[in-house]
């Protein structure tokens, strides 16, 4: 993971997570067909890769948490 994003602690003791999240939404749903799972996995890699620790998710969109439990297993 590349250093240097800024951080903030999620309340008294808390994780620190990325000060500016991703928002999911799209990964999806709303904009078209979903992409492949390898193809959203590649995405959040990268993100991840950048430093990225804040994932803006809803159950909502659709498949989105779903997606997100296998990429962290």
């Amino acid at each position: 993971m590349l250093p240097g994003l800024p951080t903030r602690q999620l309340g008294k003791d808390g994780p620190h997570v990325t000060a500016m999240g991703i928002g999911l939404m799209g990964l999806s749903v709303f904009y078209g067909k979903a992409k492949p799972d390898e193809e959203r996995f590649a995405l959040l890699d990268k993100a991840y890769d950048c430093g990225e620790l804040h994932w803006d998710t809803a159950d909502m969109y659709g498949d989105n948490e779903d997606l997100l439990g296998k990429w962290f297993s």
